[in-house]
């Protein structure tokens, strides 16, 4: 039986009640999947709750639906840019626009119904849907200035059993199997017929498929042992006190909590063959400051391994973020420049427009500048062995073709330095770690998220993690990890896969206008 959507023109104010608690529910189930409460589950009744709302309604109360369930999810998902910022309307500013997303996909599930196969069958519904769904996180993932690729599904499902999907399509194919199940589990329960067809078997084998998609990949056994040995790495944590803007203002005061974290960790018996210090962790260029310098070199000779440590260059007009290698010889050899600075957090696009929109943009006083070279750094160790490291700075953990692209050339084992003083016991460090994991296990590869206050953590390239820091406190770790090269097909082909994404969006669109027109002139 058909659904006839001239029913729901003019809702009855209970049916409009219902459909929005339901998509506030489904907002608040979606954000219980991330961290900090983690409960990976909720995803999937939180999407299928969401597209029983969105796919009983006509196009346009769907688009609005959508737009509803994706404000609601973005302003609890990243509530920590209030902390960051010290204000509210840049927070609601970003939540809005990353909900026009999801209006976009409401809208896209209000026109592919009329394609006759998808309308009349509840599997191929699914995978259109999915399909729109991973599409569009990757457009708001790509655009505006650059995109924001926060709160995809993926990263939600590290620990479920989908997650091992990873080095087969990462972010997109584990988002299109979480999706494309929440629909076919909407389509068993689900009181009210939603599709053409009458099959008395389709519920159940919609239930069948769909439990098949999330817990099959448990099957999969993702590797985790050395191809070519282990490497020793220690991840320094040397705090940023609160308030961490006053520690800032105290010359020196950051370089040398992280100096005097590793002193204390060598004198409790710290061995590692490179140490990695965060984003930022120097809060004085040693290239150009003979104190920054002589405490970083003083604690480089006494552990007498080279460093990968953060700072920020300036120059004339603008400024750029830096991790550089720093070897007990005195000399800096190679380093990374971020290739996507933050926009309104490191930058300000068209400031001479948009500074007007809040007073805490006048924070960023100078623009950052991104870099030009991929995220590589090679460190020679002391046996004389180069150890390739791919290298992404804080927010860039969020885009994996920056560590893909540093697998491709050599790289040997992922490093993501960050410094996430500014969000308080906020969960997005949390957040950030998630996509890490997701990013070793995409790429196999061991993986270093390290803090400059937390949470810092050493991962196996299967994603589970083995030392961990909390926030806000002085730490170290240290851990033999294993050194992969194989190339997943996540590593080789993500690219295409995103293109192929695209492609196939843009083409079920298009069929889904062509055959509204032909619909209309009968």
């Amino acid at each position: 039986m058909a659904v006839d959507n001239r029913y729901w023109l003019e809702l009855p104010p209970r049916r409009r009640f219902l459909d929005y608690s339901t998509v506030g529910v489904a907002a608040v189930a979606m954000w219980a999947a991330f961290p900090y409460i983690e409960a990976y589950v909720l995803a999937y009744p939180a999407l299928a709750l969401l597209v029983s709302v969105v796919d009983r309604s006509r196009v346009w109360r769907g688009t609005w639906y959508a737009f509803v369930f994706g404000l609601i999810f973005f302003l609890l998902h990243i509530w920590w840019a209030t902390i960051s910022v010290g204000s509210y309307l840049p927070w609601f500013a970003l939540a809005f626009i990353q909900a026009l997303f999801l209006g976009l996909w409401g809208w896209i599930v209000g026109v592919i119904r009329s394609i006759e196969i998808i309308h009349r069958s509840p599997f191929a519904y699914a995978m259109a849907i999915a399909l729109a769904w991973v599409g569009i996180e990757q457009l708001r993932g790509t655009i505006p200035f650059g995109g924001f690729p926060w709160g995809y599904i993926a990263y939600s499902q590290v620990d479920a059993p989908v997650g091992k999907l990873a080095p087969w399509g990462s972010e997109i194919v584990i988002g299109f199997a979480v999706v494309a199940a929440a629909v076919l589990f909407r389509r068993t329960f689900s009181l009210v017929p939603a599709h053409a067809t009458g099959n008395w078997w389709s519920r159940p084998l919609a239930l069948v498929l769909g439990i098949t998609a999330l817990v099959a990949p448990a099957a999969i056994d993702l590797p985790a042992a050395s191809q070519e040995g282990t490497v020793r790495v220690g991840i320094i944590q040397g705090n940023i006190e609160q308030p961490v803007n006053d520690t800032y203002r105290t010359p020196l005061k950051v370089t040398r909590n992280h100096a005097n974290t590793t002193l204390r960790a060598l004198e409790e018996g710290m061995k590692a063959d490179l140490i990695i210090w965060g984003e930022n962790s120097l809060d004085q260029d040693p290239r150009s400051s003979r104190e920054a310098r002589t405490i970083l070199s003083d604690a480089v000779n006494r552990a007498g391994v080279p460093f990968i440590v953060g700072v920020i260059r300036y120059d004339d007009r603008y400024r750029y973020n830096d991790m550089i290698t720093w070897y007990p010889d005195g000399q800096t050899r190679q380093s990374y420049t971020k290739q996507k600075p933050v926009p309104f957090g490191e930058y300000i696009p068209f400031r001479q427009y948009l500074s007007i929109l809040s007073k805490e943009t006048a924070k960023v006083s100078v623009d950052m500048l991104p870099g030009t070279g991929p995220g590589i750094i090679d460190v020679t160790l002391d046996n004389d062995r180069t150890l390739r490291t791919a290298v992404g700075i804080c927010f860039e953990a969020a885009y994996e073709e920056v560590f893909a692209t540093g697998v491709r050339l050599g790289g040997q084992i992922i490093v993501v330095p960050t410094n996430n003083s500014s969000f308080g016991y906020a969960p997005e460090a949390a957040q950030q770690l998630q996509m890490v994991r997701l990013r070793a296990m995409s790429l196999s590869r061991s993986a270093m998220q390290v803090s400059t206050n937390g949470v810092s953590a050493i991962i196996r390239p299967n994603g589970t993690m083995r030392s961990t820091t909390g926030l806000f406190e002085s730490a170290w770790r240290v851990e033999d990890v294993p050194i992969r090269t194989q190339i997943t097909f996540s590593a080789r082909f993500g690219d295409a896969m995103t293109i192929g994404t695209y492609l196939l969006l843009g083409a079920l669109v298009f069929v889904s206008a062509v055959s509204t027109i032909r619909k209309r002139s009968l």
